[in-house]
C-alpha cells in the first residue's frame, strides 16, 4: 500500500496519443496497452510488468496537454473537502472506479496547477 502523501500514478493527456506513445516508448521504453473508458479509449502506460500510469486524447476545453500526478490520500473524501477549504476547485468529484483501482479526484490548486488524488475507498 503506499503510503499517504506520495505519488504513484499518473495520466498524459495528449491531442496526439500515437506520438506520445511512440516518444515514452522510444525515451522510457515504456509499453502500452489498450484501456476501455466509459467515454473512450486510452492506454495503460507499462514499465516492464509494473502498471504506472494512463494515457488519454486530451479533449474538451480543458483539453490542453497535460501530465497530471496522482498522490494517495488514505481519506479521499476528507481530503477533497480540506482542498476546497484551501481555496482548491474540483473538476472531478470523487468517484469509485472499482475494487482493483479504487478511486480518485481531480482538482486545481489556487495556482491553478491541477493535481490528482486517488485512494483505495472514497
Amino acid at each position: 500500500m503506499p503510503g499517504h502523501g506520495t505519488v504513484n500514478w499518473f495520466d498524459i493527456r495528449t491531442p496526439d496519443p500515437d506520438a506520445s506513445q511512440a516518444f515514452g516508448a522510444a525515451l522510457f521504453g515504456w509499453s502500452f496497452r489498450d484501456f476501455e473508458l466509459g467515454d473512450g479509449g486510452a492506454s495503460t502506460i507499462w514499465l516492464g510488468d509494473q502498471e504506472i500510469g494512463l494515457m488519454t486524447r486530451a479533449q474538451g476545453p480543458a483539453g490542453s496537454p497535460a501530465t497530471v500526478l496522482y498522490v494517495y490520500v488514505e481519506d479521499l473524501t476528507g481530503t477533497v473537502d480540506r482542498a476546497r477549504e484551501l481555496g482548491a476547485k474540483v473538476t472531478v468529484e470523487p468517484v469509485f472506479v472499482d475494487e482493483e483501482t479504487g478511486a480518485f479526484a481531480d482538482l486545481v490548486d489556487p495556482a491553478g496547477v491541477t493535481i490528482g488524488l486517488w485512494g483505495r475507498t472514497l
